[in-house]
């Protein structure tokens, strides 16, 4: 007697392809990337709306040079919400994967990007402690020796 599945469960995981890595970009050029960017005193970043006037820089395919910020909290928080923390592809060419390296010289992984810079996870040292393995931070800027930083 054969017996009706309602899902169907592979014995065998499908093979998967590795996932190509990505060369970094070249000191000193802009990104084609979904925010803007610009490349000074030897430093790639993102620009501000209210610096734009004052640099080159390149425009992004999906958005504009984000907005200052508002001090009052309440008005801050929908301007983190509706402008800054939007997902976006990439951020300055990163993009959800890549493996990059920080200002300390440490290692990390992309894990997600939005407007205003690109969440990365890195490895912290064993500790007695602490349960954690792992931390989180913002990256929005890369130095002349390629790291980034916050």
């Amino acid at each position: 007697m054969q017996t009706i599945a309602l899902f169907d469960i592979p014995t065998a995981a499908a093979p998967t392809a590795p996932k190509r890595r990505r060369v970094p970009l070249a000191l000193g050029e802009l990104p084609v990337s979904s925010v803007p960017a610009a490349y000074d005193r030897e430093h790639l970043y993102s620009p501000k709306a209210d610096t734009i006037e004052w640099i080159d820089y390149r425009p992004g395919d999906r958005f504009a040079p984000l907005p200052r910020s508002p001090r009052e909290p309440k008005a801050w928080g929908a301007w983190w919400r509706t402008e800054a923390n939007v997902p976006t592809p990439d951020f300055l060419g990163l993009e959800t994967g890549d493996v990059i390296t920080l200002a300390d010289g440490d290692t990390a992984t992309v894990v997600s990007t939005c407007r205003f810079g690109a969440v990365v996870r890195y490895a912290l040292p064993p500790c007695e402690w602490r349960d954690e393995e792992h931390a989180q931070q913002y990256v929005t800027a890369r130095n002349q020796f390629g790291h980034w930083y916050r």
